[in-house]
This record gives structure tokens, C-alpha cells and sequence, in this order.
């Protein structure tokens, strides 16, 4: 796909998954490209009432396509500057998907002379077998201890987003 300047990534003709979507604000955000697990993430900061809204929105590639595909649930963490858990959220558990559609929706509350300093941990977690072991495959940190120069971007156009949600997918990096 060719990039354009502002970094978006426009997909091959026919393959939805991969090809650009507007979110509800009219912003685009790039589909997955790569074949690893990636999870789409909305954010955004209200600051009258200081809260980050998270949207966890779905999942690509959980899971080996051949295997049977996995159960799935993400945990949401909100953490301080020193990584102390503040809130912990969890979404419904997604039955035999290798691209899950979550469409979780959760509120961390994070003062305005805080939020700089937070952080939002997304763990992406699997429940596998007869004794539905949970195994965590993977998470992203987005905010003060992001976990990836995109995470970090991402925590950035939240705080300048005015309220605007922003969505973006980002690479599980494994545990």
C-alpha cells in the first residue's frame, strides 16, 4: 500500500480488514497491515470532567488461523506515574475469533494534573482448554510509560484531541 504523508496506509482493493475506516469522528485510522496481533484503540480525554474514555474496539491476527481460534478478553489498567494500579477494567470474553470485535467501552478517571503522567495498559489475554486456563499473549502501554514510539504519539493526539476521540491500532508486543 502506498503511505501517504500523514501516515496513513491505504489497503488493497477487496481486503476491508486492511484498507482504511473512518472512526465516528471522521478521522481515519489505518487498518493492520502486518500479520502479528494488533488491537484497534480508541482514546479520549475529557477535561471538565477528567476522564479518559478507552474504547477497545477489536482485534487482528489472535492466534494461529490454522488452530482452533482462541477465546479472548482484554484487561484495561489505568496506572500512575510510579505504575500503581488506579482502575482495572475487563471486557466480555470473545468465543473462537482470531479477529474479535470487543467494542468495550470504559471510563479511567485521571486528574487534569495528572493525566500527563498516566498510563493506560491494555493486556490482551486468551482462555484456553478443557480448565480454560488464561494465558496473556500480549499488551500495549499507551501514555507516560508508553511501550512504543506509536503509543506514545497516540497519548499525545488524545491530550490535544479536545475531547475528540482517537483511534488507532497498535502491535501486541508479546509478554
Amino acid at each position: 500500500p502506498s503511505m501517504h504523508s500523514n501516515g496513513i496506509s491505504r489497503g488493497h482493493n477487496g481486503d476491508s480488514r486492511r484498507s482504511s475506516m473512518v472512526d465516528a469522528t471522521g478521522r481515519f485510522c489505518s487498518q493492520p497491515t502486518t500479520g502479528s496481533p494488533e488491537i484497534l484503540v480508541g482514546l479520549c480525554y475529557d477535561d471538565k470532567h477528567e476522564v479518559v474514555s478507552v474504547c477497545i474496539e477489536k482485534a487482528s491476527s489472535l492466534g494461529s488461523d490454522n488452530a482452533h481460534p482462541p477465546d479472548s478478553f482484554i484487561r484495561i489498567i489505568g496506572l500512575d506515574e510510579f505504575s500503581t494500579e488506579l482502575s482495572r477494567h475487563k471486557t466480555d470474553t470473545v468465543k473462537h475469533s482470531t479477529q474479535p470485535v470487543y467494542s468495550h467501552h470504559c471510563t479511567m478517571r485521571f486528574s487534569k494534573d495528572k493525566v500527563e503522567s498516566s498510563t493506560v495498559r491494555v493486556e490482551v489475554w486468551t482462555v484456553t482448554g478443557i480448565l480454560r486456563r488464561k494465558v496473556q499473549i500480549g499488551s500495549i502501554s499507551i501514555g507516560f510509560a508508553s511501550s512504543t514510539p506509536d503509543a506514545n504519539e497516540h497519548w499525545q493526539q488524545m491530550m490535544q484531541g479536545a475531547g475528540i476521540t482517537v483511534s488507532k491500532w497498535h502491535a501486541i508486543q508479546s509478554e
